[in-house]
């Protein structure tokens, strides 16, 4: 009871995530209006005057998140890109985690030191991930003859595969130093194999550290996806039209929305932009508030090399 007082970023991290869940899985069923609806020109009489009303429309009754100019419902896109947003992260981050798990844990047992793998370690750390996804995807993602589905599994392999090496780069440090122990080392005279010595000494030991590392990678992984919705590469694909050229997010989610719609703002349609923004800013600061509450829970470290 004390402890759950003492960590506040762990319980208020841990409702803000589920929170989160309960909106990717349910929002699409509560969202207010149906996807492709949109809000056209009207006209209306106010006090005797006939009022046209045009998107973009303000927060209301009606839209509590306003519309866009197309006349989309902002809260509907948010609610139906939800679902993008943390599932892809999710799946990303536990590919990334399972495999650089199993990977590191070999490495770290083994007897000779793999001098080429922690050259590829060091040379990789220096490189944004950013850079080679950013250049993969440019000219598979906009306009795209790929279907949605394609694209999603081409972003979830080609990002956990270029942000493997840090939780690799982790597992087996951490590895390196717990066969040294005393207890690891009558456990290998005693005759037990690797296997054993991983499943059943190891890796009860780093149980914590995976779980952190889980949730820092996810929030690395949403950095990700906000820098290059910025640069108008969406997950899920990029539709761009001309005249003037326009790039719109085909699965609505948040990073997508926020490249979408980044140049509302300036002006008097803010809330356009500020809206996915907002809700993107949340998605993050539940998974930090989380890893925090974590690590402080278990009184460990985790330095992440910075790929990004």
């Amino acid at each position: 009871m004390n402890r759950s007082r003492s960590n506040p970023s762990l319980w208020i991290g841990g409702i803000l995530v589920c929170l989160l869940l309960l909106i990717a899985i349910f929002g699409p069923f509560v969202a207010p209006y149906d996807l492709d609806f949109q809000e056209k020109t009207s006209s209306t009489i106010v006090n005797g005057k006939t009022v046209i009303k045009t998107p973009p429309l303000e927060p209301s009754a009606q839209h509590l998140l306003g519309t866009d100019k197309w006349g989309y419902d902002l809260l509907t896109l948010l609610l139906h890109g939800a679902r993008y947003t943390v599932f892809v992260t999710i799946a990303i981050a536990l590919l990334r985690v399972l495999l650089g798990t199993i990977i590191g844990l070999y490495m770290g047992m083994s007897e000779e030191k793999q001098n080429w793998w922690i050259t590829i370690e060091n040379a990789w750390s220096y490189i944004p991930i950013f850079i080679p996804v950013y250049f993969i995807l440019l000219g598979v993602n906009v306009n795209s003859d790929l279907s949605t589905s394609a694209l999603i599994v081409l972003f979830i392999f080609l990002v956990t595969l270029l942000g493997m090496p840090s939780v690799v780069s982790s597992i087996r440090q951490k590895t390196e130093q717990i066969k040294n122990m005393q207890y690891i080392i009558a456990a290998t005279s005693l005759g037990a194999g690797k296997n054993a010595l991983i499943f059943r000494h190891i890796l009860p030991q780093i149980k914590e550290q995976i779980v952190i590392v889980f949730v820092v990678e996810m929030v690395a992984i949403m950095t990700l996806m906000g820098q290059l919705g910025m640069f108008d590469l969406f997950v899920g694909g990029t539709k761009m039209t001309m005249d003037p050229p326009t790039f719109y997010s085909i699965t609505h989610e948040w990073a997508g929305l926020i490249g979408s719609y980044r140049s509302f703002i300036y002006g008097s349609s803010t809330w356009i932009y500020m809206s996915p923004l907002l809700a993107f800013i949340f998605a993050i600061a539940a998974f930090t508030l989380l890893s925090k509450g974590l690590r402080d829970r278990y009184q460990t470290t985790y330095h992440r090399t910075p790929y990004i």
